[in-house]
């Protein structure tokens, strides 16, 4: 449905006012918003909204049903000039409206009033920092460079974020702050050959495009605009003007008290501009020349209560009321059933006098203007509004660079050798030819040279965070030894994972029955939309339940990523075919808080519900083990409650078990118990390595919800010094939209002082504080009392609590933010940003304090931490390593930090093969190149060391023709074109792999020939005639023979140059 259509309805009924001075007052945020889309159809301009603060802005934002020419326009405010490091959402979201409006002005900007009064670049100047660039366009590649850099870009190896670009060779890569994706541009010589996307993640081109524009990310004058000039002459309508002069005076009075330049106009600089106020109860309207009244009404809210909703529509008939019910795709045939009066099914277009309506639209809020009635769904079932993304159009770096990366100092791991140091690429030449080693130091001043094509003998390590393994000797036995002790550990837990796999094949469980249409419909009332992971993860665990065997299912996915909609799909198939649910969780809290969302989500269904926990009364106790025993109650939710001997379920049929790592001993023995033959599905938040992934492929069935929700806010991240000032701010601008902070410090012995500290700072926050000493009941209530909003700020170490929800929380101050880890900070930053608010994380350091080197670091990837948004999805290793304990046991952890992570993964792996009864070929890689080639990447191709390693690690790869020729594709595709040396290069990877694929080896190798010689079985396979006529096509200079059953192959050669390897390549690869 398109405006113009939707305007249809509204054109008889509300009444706009498109001149100077005049009140609005007497509505409600979803008529105000139905108001303004027909004034912008009325008007030539655009229109600009002021609210008091952004959480008011924010409001108004959410009730409009399109938000096509809508923009929410935030700013970072003053408090946050300070800060040394900012997450970039603000700016590329300001750069689009800008943009945007600049284009086509005829849009409603949304904005505070800190918004509404910044200095902003200056027309001029945003225009003619414009880069355009065009494909056949002669341009020199270092003026755009320059250009870039004069306009804010950063030069970076990888370009994974806005605001970025790279220069390899004759490709320059850029991340423009107005694109989604990445470009790549190709030149020939001075000329633009090609313009095309990429994709961050891959690297990879996705698609040509013609022409490109690049907008300025600084300022690069000292000339100002301001919004209303970049809208050309707007309607301005001020909401709660005398609220707006409050926030505009607080915002003054921080300027002057952090002594910073004022970066806005003053409020009274409005000239001749069209101003209109929209007024609240208690507003002064004198400011207005006229004010309207529209005497709005809201309607009652009806929480489902279908005999109060049919009561009502029939009084609205009779009083000859025009009701007009507004209602999604998927609820009109429910609600129409309930119905016990006539009703008529319409659109928005065709609505019939003093009749019940019922129409698909999208009404944010229902109101009573005159004899009309506009019910939405928000009304009929109380139905949270759905949460509408902000238009950040692009995507942001999904993993930080650095995690991965090998960086000098960096320790490795050496399947033969162990445990080194990583210092660099080192080119050597020998027999004339450069070529590209791996330096790893060891102990004693030792040195092991790899060759860069045998990249694959190395792994970074990865051990706990902080942990320094111990450096080996190359002539030490040592390190065989630790190998052979974790060996002996290893094949100890393979065995016992066998084993319990092997217990759980022969026994049979319940096969649940197919999706009926009851479960088509519960799903389909879920009001966000789902991600990849979450409908692959659905359809994994619908298919083990479907199956005869028991379920034994891991779900894991981050906090807020959606994993109990997944659970609750699982509880009601199971459910509705008439099996009981028990869900358990670790804590008190999260038990009430699952009880409750199961509640709301069930309550359209006859499921009933029980929560047992140590708030559950003694009699609710009684009520619901008798129910549960008698086959009463279908779905029962509590703590290790559930694991006492006094629970009996009349027909259980699925186990839902949240974290289950957090239980005691005693209760996982209980679990195992459970575990028989019943359907059991585990939900974790912690990331489980992709190595160990493939070590548990049939032992534990693995899920994984690695994507946050579409609808997820960014949460906007910054770095600074220490400033009582600002956390006194931070707290009372959370306290004003009746939001909370979080503010950790983790210090347990001084954190009492701490809060008297704050109590001082702001005398009118609530404040409690939590810490992992305290003993757990009172922890719980404490936690209970901040949920409940019985507090304001909760001052807490560590232990925020890892599952719980706080929708309301969405501030967040980390002190001495140097002394954490990247994956903590990460886990921490998760708590906020859960709900329609823009959520807040401040990382402050003291000033005063000396860091350590470790801190001066950490502090640097902090900043590189800040520049990533919501669709950060971390790899952290620590939390990898954490994950691994989780599914193996704490007690690998110490085996895991001996070798590493990988290479333990890798062992594993190995070990359950063995068990199994498979043939594990000892892995005989050789430590130089079956033939030597030039496999030096010179610094005109890549001159970073990283991408070095990149390229190394690609064509190390490279098993067949078809990876052969991805990988040839993606480098010319990244980096440009080909030279001879590299494609002989990767020619010799591919002839390596034949061979391995052939058992063959290289007899002679000379200046002359080579001549190579294959197994006897697969001399016995070869069809002779075949690959004579093949050799025939490919090269005159290929002589066969046959000697003691096994084939050889002769090459006679030319020159010095290594082409021959093509052409053995082209033979190899018919035989293969």
């Amino acid at each position: 449905m398109n405006r113009d259509d939707v305007m249809n309805i509204f054109s008889n009924i509300i009444k706009t006012y498109n001149e100077n001075n005049i009140g609005l007052k007497g509505m409600n945020l979803g008529f105000f918003s139905l108001y303004l889309n027909k004034l912008l159809k009325e008007t030539d301009n655009g229109i600009i909204v002021v609210t008091p603060t952004i959480y008011e802005a924010n409001k108004l934002y959410q009730n409009f049903s399109d938000t096509k020419d809508v923009f929410l326009y935030e700013t970072d405010d003053v408090l946050t000039s300070l800060a040394t490091s900012k997450s970039p959402e603000l700016k590329v979201e300001k750069l689009n409206i800008l943009k945007e409006s600049l284009n086509n002005n005829k849009k409603i900007i949304i904005t505070d009033i800190n918004g509404y009064l910044k200095k902003l670049p200056s027309i001029n100047d945003f225009k003619n920092n414009i880069i355009k660039l065009k494909i056949g366009t002669d341009i020199n590649l270092k003026n755009i460079v320059d250009n870039l850099y004069e306009i804010g870009y950063e030069k970076e190896t990888l370009v994974t974020k806005p605001g970025e670009f790279g220069v390899r060779g004759f490709i320059l890569d850029i991340f423009p702050l107005n694109e989604e994706n990445p470009i790549r541009i190709e030149f020939f010589g001075d000329t633009i050959e090609s313009i095309r996307y990429f994709e961050v993640e891959s690297q990879k081109s996705l698609e040509n495009i013609d022409e490109i524009e690049i907008y300025s990310i600084s300022k690069t004058s000292e000339k100002y605009s301001s919004l209303y000039e970049y809208l050309n002459n707007p309607l301005v309508i001020f909401k709660d003007y005398s609220q707006i002069k409050i926030s505009y005076e607080r915002i003054m009075n921080d300027i002057f008290e952090l002594n910073i330049e004022n970066p806005l106009y003053d409020i009274n600089d409005i000239g001749e501009k069209k101003i209109n106020y929209y007024f609240d109860l208690d507003d002064d309207t004198s400011l207005a020349k006229k004010v309207v009244n529209f005497n709005i009404k809201n309607v009652e809210k009806f929480n489902s209560n279908i005999e109060i909703i049919n009561k009502y529509l029939e009084e609205s008939l009779k009083f000859n009321k025009t009701v007009i019910i507004c209602l999604s795709t998927i609820n009109v045939n429910n609600f129409i059933e309930i119905l016990n009066i006539p009703y008529l099914l319409t659109d928005i277009v065709n609505i019939k006098e003093n009749n019940i309506n019922i129409v698909k639209y999208d009404l944010k809020e229902g109101f009573i203007l005159d004899n009309y009635i506009f019910i939405s769904e928000y009304e009929l079932y109380n139905k949270k509004k759905e949460t509408k993304r902000r238009k950040f159009n692009f995507n942001f770096a999904t993993r930080i660079k650095d995690l991965n990366k090998l960086e000098i100092g960096d320790y490795v791991v050496h399947d033969s050798h162990g445990i080194g140091v990583y210092n660099g690429i080192k080119t050597l030449s020998k027999n004339n030819m450069l070529q590209d080693y791996i330096e790893v130091l060891y102990a004693d001043n030792d040195k092991l040279y790899i060759p860069a094509s045998k990249i694959e003998l190395i792994s970074k390590y990865t051990g706990k965070e902080g942990y320094a393994p111990k450096i080996n000797s190359l002539n030490s036995v040592a390190w065989e030894k630790t190998k052979q002790r974790v060996k002996e550990k290893i094949r100890y837990e393979a065995s016992r994972l066998l084993k319990v796999q092997a217990e759980r094949s022969l026994k049979k469980g319940f096969s649940f029955s197919k999706d009926s249409e009851m479960q088509t419909l519960f799903e389909n009332e879920f009001i966000y939309e789902l991600t990849q992971d979450q409908i692959k993860a659905i359809n994994e665990i619908k298919k083990d339940m479907e199956s005869d065997l028991p379920m034994d299912r891991i779900l894991c996915g981050d906090v807020g990523y959606g994993k109990t909609e997944v659970a609750f799909r699982a509880a009601f198939k199971a459910i509705y075919d008439s099996k009981q649910v028990l869900y358990l969780c670790p804590t008190t809290l999260l038990s009430k808080q699952q009880y409750e969302s199961a509640l709301e989500r069930f309550k359209n269904y006859p499921v009933k519900i029980g929560l047992l926990n140590r708030f559950t009364s003694k009699k609710e106790e009684i009520k619901i083990l008798k129910e549960l025993e008698e086959g009463n109650i279908d779905f029962v939710i509590g703590t290790h409650r559930l694991l006492s001997d006094d629970i009996k379920p009349k027909d259980l049929g699925l186990l839902i078990i949240d974290e289950e790592q957090r239980f005691g001993v005693a209760h996982k023995e209980k679990l195992k118990e459970f575990k028989s033959n019943i359907d059991i599905l585990t939900l974790t938040a912690t990331p489980i390595p992709r190595t160990m992934q493939m070590a548990m492929v049939g032992l534990r069935n693995l899920s994984l919800i690695e994507t946050p929700p579409k609808n997820r806010h960014a949460v906007l991240t910054y770095v600074l010094e220490e400033n009582n000032k600002i956390i006194k701010d931070i707290i009372y601008k959370e306290m004003s939209r009746e939001g909370q902070v979080f503010i950790l410090y983790n210090k347990v012995e001084t954190i009492e002082r701490k809060v008297k500290e704050l109590q001082l700072l702001v005398p009118d926050a609530r404040i409690i504080y939590a810490h992992g000493k305290l003993p757990k009941n009172e922890l719980e209530d404490i936690m209970n009392k901040f949920i409940n909003k019985e507090y304001d700020c909760l001052v807490c170490t560590t232990i925020i609590e890892t599952g719980i929800d706080i929708p309301n929380a969405n501030s967040l101050i980390i002190y001495d933010a140097s002394n954490f880890g990247l994956s903590q900070l990460y886990q921490i930053r998760g708590r906020v940003g859960r709900s329609e608010r823009t959520a807040y994380a401040y990382l402050m350091y003291n000033k005063n304090k000396t860091l350590t080197e470790t801190a001066i670091k950490r502090l640097k990837v902090i900043k590189e931490f800040t520049e990533l948004g919501s669709g950060f999805n971390i790899a952290a290793r620590d939390l990898s390593i954490r994950g691994a304990g989780d599914i193996l046991g704490a007690e690998q952890a110490g085996f895991i930090d001996a070798v590493g992570i990988e290479l333990y993964m890798k062992m594993l792996n190995n070990e359950i093969k063995i068990l199994k009864g498979e043939k594990i070929e000892e892995e005989k890689i050789k430590q130089t190149p079956l033939i030597e080639v030039n496999n030096h990447i010179d610094n005109n191709y890549v001159s970073e060391e990283e991408l070095k390693l990149t390229i190394h690690k690609m064509i190390n790869n490279i098993t067949n023709i078809d990876s052969y020729n991805d990988v040839k594709k993606e480098l010319e595709d990244r980096f440009g074109r080909l030279d001879n040396n590299m494609i002989i290069y990767m020619n010799e990877e591919l002839f390596e792999s034949y061979l391995r694929n052939l058992e063959g080896k290289i007899l002679i190798n000379n200046d002359l020939f080579i001549e190579i010689v294959f197994s006897k079985e697969i001399s016995e396979k070869i069809d002779y005639e075949d690959l004579i006529v093949t050799s025939l096509n490919i090269s005159k200079d290929i002589i066969f023979s046959y000697k003691d059953n096994k084939l050889h192959i002769k090459l006679k050669k030319y020159n010095k140059d290594k082409s021959y390897i093509i052409t053995l390549n082209n033979l190899l690869e018919k035989m293969c």
